[in-house]
């Protein structure tokens, strides 16, 4: 049974329109994932990088737009008392903007202000699965990325994929793939059957 979804936010409840090229351009230096650029960088650089990287990430927040479905599969998680959380890379600004825009709520989220280990490290699920009062077990990641798979595989979560493109990836392979939001609702009664069936 679930009892709980965890969302990555870009890419997956919002169409993703980070600018990464230009963030890396303006920064002066192949980065590579600019988080963990900036944690390796001096005191000084960490600074700066993030700074580039937070005003890329407010314009996009402002500038957002929710991807086919969210609101509705929002509601069926709602009606059905399944818990729903927030988990990203993104800083708790642009999520308050993005959120607020849309007209979301979640009771749990995670930023990157607030674990010590961002993706693909699993602590953020293990953090949100104390606050939710659920083991991880119970718990689904749906993200566009194979940092989301890998955290929610880490952790012990079910994970399930949001693909634009075919999935080439091979360090991790996802429990479920789906190729809009709203197919999370088969994902959601197939777990509601075999519960049925015990």
């Amino acid at each position: 049974m679930l009892h709980g979804i965890i969302f990555d936010m870009d890419g997956t409840l919002t169409k993703p329109n980070v600018d990464f090229a230009a963030i890396e351009r303006e920064i002066g230096a192949k980065t590579g994932f600019i988080i963990e650029y900036a944690e390796k960088s001096s005191p000084e650089e960490r600074i700066r990088a993030l700074s580039i990287l937070e005003r890329y990430e407010a314009q996009a927040a402002i500038e957002s737009e929710l991807n086919e479905g969210v609101c509705e599969i929002l509601e069926v998680i709602d009606k059905k008392n399944i818990k729903k959380a927030l988990l990203t890379r993104n800083s708790r600004k642009s999520v308050k903007t993005v959120l607020h825009k849309h007209g979301l709520h979640f009771d749990f989220i995670a930023t990157r202000e607030d674990t010590i280990k961002p993706k693909p490290a699993p602590d953020p699920i293990f953090m949100l699965s104390k606050q939710m009062n659920i083991h991880t077990d119970y718990l689904l990641m749906v993200g566009d990325y194979k940092y989301d798979i890998m955290c929610g595989k880490a952790a012990g979560a079910k994970t399930a994929l949001l693909k634009y493109k075919e999935y080439i990836e091979t360090e991790v392979l996802p429990d479920f793939e789906i190729s809009n939001i709203r197919e999370l609702i088969h994902i959601i009664e197939h777990y509601e059957k075999a519960h049925q069936n015990l």
